[in-house]
């Protein structure tokens, strides 16, 4: 009873009524009983024993599994006869399904003599899978044309559709190859190993192969495997610059082809031009891509959330921040936002950080303190909360809470040395000495100036990642109030 409970469940009111219209206006004995066994199969009874004895019928096991199977062909039937391709939300998928109707029905009326008919469906079944590349279903259509309308037809004609069947068997096997590969290409192994020198010319060759198809076939879904890999090998090698070359190049090519189109994809690709128009600090760029991202991306899922991250973060950029304020509110609103534990503390201390930016001190330590989920993580996220948290304690000039966050940040730091870089030890120490200095920003070191300097320059080894989890730069929220730092400092902050 599962596996039909499972089919009953998919069915729309619209099919139910069909089937259940179906079996009222039948008298056969048979076809009564599947209609109690369709209504038993909505109660939600799952025992074939239960199911069995509310029939009340005395027929054994096996003529009750024919039963079922009968019930779960008709379902079946129905979800054909209904017009279910249009219930899809990608186009392309629904062109596919629409295609092999077509090609079902042109084969039985074929059957039974109806030849006009029949190659009329066919042709407008060819017309969908030319314009959506679907290659297995062409190739069927063209071979029903040649063995039925082109048996008795002209040479000329039937030479044409023969060179037309090889060169789509020829393209069929590359979709074919491209396509397993594709599975390489989207498996947690080849994300982990991009960035492996081991693997490097493995991959190389890999998308060297796929350009090479994609500009021999042109074909759309292979075209669309041949950019997926170069973007994310170009952006895993921090190549920014290429990964919007190409990037540019695949956006164009899921808005206008009709074989890979669809809101999904088109967001997809604007999420990757605009996290490498970031890594650039292209903040207009970056902003116009997550925006359209943002947009197409199903307002519920996930992926919206993450397009709005990276929209906030470009708002930053350019000094937005009531702008950036609105879509962190907009994303803690989202209704799936608690079901990741790490979401909301994210959300929080992202927020925190544009408060503090847009000069409410106040709010800014509100929303740091509402989750302390940030500090029981071991990564850098955990050392930008607590680097966020001195800022505010210094603008609020609690010395003594000051003192106390900067010795348990010591003692993480001793016991989770690889999150001891050059910026969070240049910002340990410096306020480690304004707490000596009497938070006197005047009084600072020469040692401590060099360090903020080598940060602000971002000198190697000291660098700033704008889409990292420094959202606030402590090097240039220090510099602003360190009095001739910034007309001394030979080069501009970045901001």
């Amino acid at each position: 009873m599962n596996s039909l409970q499972s089919l009953v469940k998919i069915l729309r009111p619209s099919e139910k009524r069909l089937l259940l219209h179906y079996y009222s206006r039948n008298t056969n004995a048979e076809e009564k009983l599947r209609l109690k066994l369709f209504r038993i199969a909505e109660e939600g009874i799952t025992s074939d024993e239960i199911a069995r004895a509310k029939l009340n019928v005395s027929s054994g096991a096996s003529a009750f599994s024919h039963l079922k199977s009968r019930l779960k062909d008709d379902i079946l039937n129905i979800l054909l006869t209904q017009d279910t391709s249009k219930r899809l939300a990608q186009a392309n998928r629904s062109a596919e399904l629409d295609c092999r109707k077509k090609v079902a029905q042109s084969h039985l009326l074929l059957l039974r003599g109806a030849q006009i008919e029949g190659m009329n469906v066919l042709s407008k079944a060819l017309k969908t899978a030319n314009r959506y590349e679907l290659l297995a279903e062409k190739l069927q259509i063209n071979h029903l044309l040649r063995e039925k309308f082109l048996g008795g037809g002209s040479t000329k004609e039937l030479k044409r559709l023969n060179k037309v069947i090889e060169a789509d068997m020829t393209a069929y096997q590359a979709l074919l190859y491209v396509e397993r590969q594709s599975f390489v290409l989207a498996s947690p192994e080849f994300a982990k190993n991009l960035k492996s020198k081991a693997k490097e010319a493995e991959y190389v060759a890999l998308i060297d192969e796929l350009g090479k198809l994609f500009k021999k076939h042109k074909l759309a879904r292979i075209g669309f495997w041949y950019y997926m890999a170069g973007t994310e090998y170009f952006g895993a090698r921090s190549r920014y610059e290429d990964v919007v070359l190409l990037g540019t190049k695949f956006l164009k090519l899921v808005e206008k082809s009709p074989a890979v189109k669809s809101k999904n994809n088109i967001a997809g690709v604007n999420l990757t031009l605009g996290t490498a128009n970031l890594e650039l600090r292209d903040y207009i760029n970056a902003q116009r891509h997550l925006e359209n991202s943002e947009r197409f991306f199903p307002a519920n899922g996930f992926n919206r959330l993450t397009s709005l991250n990276y929209l906030v973060l470009a708002k930053v950029g350019m000094g937005r921040f009531e702008e950036a304020l609105q879509h962190i509110n907009f994303a803690l609103n989202h209704p799936r936002i608690g079901r990741r534990e790490a979401l909301v503390p994210r959300w929080l201390y992202l927020k925190s950080c544009v408060e503090f930016l847009n000069g409410d001190i106040d709010a800014s330590f509100k929303s740091l303190n509402k989750d302390g989920y940030l500090m029981k993580q071991q990564d850098s996220w955990n050392i930008q909360f607590r680097i966020l948290e001195m800022m505010q304690l210094i603008e609020q000039q609690d010395e003594e809470w000051l003192e106390f966050k900067l010795n348990a940040t010591r003692k993480f730091l001793t016991r989770h040395k690889k999150l001891d870089a050059a910026r969070v030890r240049t910002a340990i120490d410096v306020f480690s000495n304004l707490l000596r200095k009497g938070l006197d920003f005047e009084d600072l070191s020469d040692k401590n100036l060099d360090s903020l300097r080598a940060c602000v320059e971002e000198r190697r080894g000291f660098g700033w990642n704008p889409v990292g989890s420094e959202i606030v730069r402590f090097d240039i929220w220090l510099a602003n109030k360190i009095p001739g730092f910034m007309q001394n400092n030979q080069q501009e902050p970045l901001e």
